[in-house]
């Protein structure tokens, strides 16, 4: 009975070192999952506010240039534009978000967001900021489009004005004057003063000029305070939580003016592999969205890397709202002239990677791949952080003979690439790491402790059922060998008779 409670004891135990363990995992996984909510969260005073106004990882925009090798055969004779690739210019990008407004009862934060870009000759291959590039005449294009519609009596002033000011359908210009420093034209200012317009008053132009150091409108997103299944995601953007640039889709709804999703260096945790993840970028104007693909390693870190698939710019009847007319309906490409002021802007992935085989014909000089045009996004899924991200887009504008306008009557028909843009970060390795100790030391020793805790109770259990397995086979053979068992009584009896005879003789002789 005593070795029986004793194994009794040793499994209770064994039992409860098991359960125990497996509670206390369980527990644990939901406390810090608490916890670590509770770190992400956008409110006055938390160290993820810092990080989140000012990023401190760094990030880079990698400019790649088309100039255009035959400019005189394209004007006078419509040849084919011949493009010749020159790049990167690389500039380092901060970001600083200011004038935030947080409303608790609402979720939200509101904020603006500069951004500002300092050229680095020492990441830029030997290139320039001076370094001279032949490319479409932006101005010239934008002038053709608004106004090539208009009356005869117009578009001869058009082309007096154009005339006047020795404006032609290409360029060459300094690489740092086209993208933020902007250069001379004044046949804008003389515009300007036609429309009434103050930006054209500058008299300058250039595809970033002056966004340098400026804020890009109002936005609100959701701050975790009232749950992280929203977390960051884009409520309104300019005051708005639609954009008015697109049509209604096949079914009649307004889903293509929709803001969705984030900016895209947070997500909701966890990110699961089976759902796609959304975002809004202003660069295209609307929301796209962004499937699984496959992990990867950084440093110490298992990523979920994201990308664009083909069929988000794909021409198909789903994306028919985005479609503003037929001749920029096409794969890889979006039409952003609505909200780009009527300027005749086409967006597309880089080289038109993705795209249809016919566009690559247009033009020589193109060479689309995955490895360099695809653009992705590395994803921790504990935290939703994006680690690694590359997004990569093109800048095209529309050439063509427009109606009467005799500076464009020989130019061909053609979306004609301008630039290309890399815009990439990374986490350091050091914070890779420093945020795995964070993420998974707590986790592996709780591992390693509830590990030993069942292997612990495991012995236990096993031991007890031994130490009862070898009790019942004692009494089992007992039962089996009576023989054995009365010689062993005869034994006992003997032994006791010759100690009494022993006695007995000792007490004669005495």
């Amino acid at each position: 009975m005593q070795i029986q409670v004793k194994v009794g004891i040793l499994v209770v135990v064994g039992v409860l070192l098991i359960a125990g363990s497996i509670v206390f995992q369980l527990h644990f996984e939901k406390m810090f999952d608490k916890i670590l909510s509770s770190k992400l969260v956008l409110q006055p005073g938390s160290k993820t506010l810092e990080s989140f106004k000012s990023p401190p990882v760094p990030i880079y925009m990698q400019f790649y240039f088309f100039n255009v090798t035959n400019k005189e055969d394209v004007v006078d004779h419509g040849a084919k534009p011949v493009l010749q690739q020159v790049g990167p210019y690389t500039y380092a990008e901060k970001q600083l978000k200011y004038d935030l407004v947080f409303d608790d009862e609402a979720g939200t934060v509101t904020y603006l967001q500069n951004k500002s870009f300092i050229f680095r000759p020492d990441m830029s291959g030997g290139l320039t900021e001076s370094d001279r590039i032949t490319t479409v005449n932006p101005v010239m294009m934008t002038v053709g489009t608004k106004f090539g519609s208009l009356p005869d009596a117009v578009k001869a002033i058009v082309e007096i004005l154009f005339k006047r000011f020795q404006v032609e359908p290409f360029i060459t210009k300094p690489v740092g004057e086209l993208l933020f420093h902007g250069y001379d034209e004044p046949f804008l200012a003389q515009l300007g003063k036609l429309t009434k317009k103050p930006a054209h008053l500058l008299g300058k132009f250039g595809f970033f000029y002056p966004k340098n150091n400026t804020h890009g409108g109002h936005y609100t997103i959701k701050s975790g305070v009232q749950g992280m299944e929203d977390y960051q995601n884009i409520v309104s953007w300019k005051g708005s939580p639609v954009v008015d640039f697109w049509k209604k889709d096949m079914w009649g709804s307004d889903t293509c003016n929709m803001i969705n999703g984030t900016s895209g260096n947070q997500f909701a945790r966890p990110v699961t592999k089976n759902k796609r993840l959304e975002l809004y970028t202003a660069e295209l104007c609307r929301s796209i969205f962004a499937v699984y693909q496959k992990e990867v390693v950084h440093g110490p870190m298992t990523l979920y890397r994201y990308v664009l698939p083909d069929y988000l710019l794909a021409n198909t009847p789903e994306n028919k709202c985005y479609c503003v007319e037929d001749f920029t309906c096409r794969a890889s490409m979006i039409d952003v002239s609505f909200c780009r002021e009527g300027a005749p802007v086409v967006m597309s992935t880089p080289h038109f990677y993705q795209g249809s085989p016919e566009d690559l014909t247009y033009v020589k000089g193109l060479n689309p791949n995955q490895f360099e045009h695809e653009t992705y996004l590395d994803i921790e899924p504990n935290t939703g952080v994006t680690f690694r991200a590359a997004k990569r887009i093109q800048l095209n504008m529309v050439l063509r003979p427009y109606s009467e306008i005799p500076s464009f009557g020989n130019v061909p028909s053609v979306i004609l690439p301008v630039l290309w843009v890399n815009e990439s970060a990374v986490v350091p390795l050091d914070r890779a790491y420093a945020l795995h100790r964070t993420l998974n030391l707590p986790f592996t020793l709780v591992k390693v402790a509830t590990g030993v805790l069942v292997g612990l109770g495991v012995i236990l259990i096993l031991a007890g059922l031994i130490k009862l397995g070898l009790l019942l086979r004692h009494k089992h053979r007992l039962k089996k060998s009576p023989t054995a068992n009365n010689r062993a009584q005869n034994d006992k009896e003997k032994e006791k008779h010759t100690v009494l005879s022993e006695k007995l003789n000792s007490a004669n002789y005495s």
